[in-house]
């Protein structure tokens, strides 16, 4: 059978030998590409389970912040913006967790780090709209959380390699 040919089967409650055409058999879809973006995963699914690819997040977080109002994206242009930085956004903010939990309780950096996962969660939790201020927001807050985890990773104490 060659591609958009169309076969037959017999169907159920019929006469023996009536047949019901059956559509083309779809063409595979192709495969993945290798490239890592951050997917919309606002029940936080994946928890770092994609390395992000952080240098693609600072050039979308520059061009969002650097769009006039007038004219900015079209809605669905912004609609895809946003799911994106807020799949970014979750996941970097559980990096964030992790790396504050590395810390004692009275460090400072941790302390600052809560203080921004609260402000995050609170922003995540609200429905997204497809607007500029929205994109534009959650932007900034992913670039928050990037400067949060950078502190965090400075303030980690280094383990000393183990003797061989």
């Amino acid at each position: 059978m060659t591609r958009g040919e169309s076969r037959t089967t017999p169907e159920w409650g019929h006469l023996p030998g009536a047949t019901r055409r059956l559509p083309p058999t779809p063409t595979p879809a192709p495969p993945p590409s290798s490239a890592h973006i951050a997917l919309y995963d606002p029940q936080g699914h994946l928890n770092r389970e994609l390395p992000l690819d952080r240098a693609s997040h600072e050039r979308l977080v520059k061009a969002v912040l650097g769009w006039p109002a007038d004219p900015g994206p079209r809605p669905a242009d912004l609609e895809q913006l946003t799911l994106r930085l807020t799949g970014a956004a979750h996941v970097v903010a559980d990096d964030v967790r992790h790396a504050a939990e590395q810390l004692t309780d009275g460090h400072t950096a941790r302390t600052r780090a809560a203080a921004a996962l609260a402000e995050a969660q609170h922003h995540l939790a609200a429905d997204p709209q497809n607007t500029l201020g929205c994109a534009q927001g959650h932007a900034r807050l992913l670039r928050t959380l990037y400067e949060h985890l950078d502190h965090l990773t400075e303030a980690t104490p280094r383990r000393p390699a183990k003797p061989r």
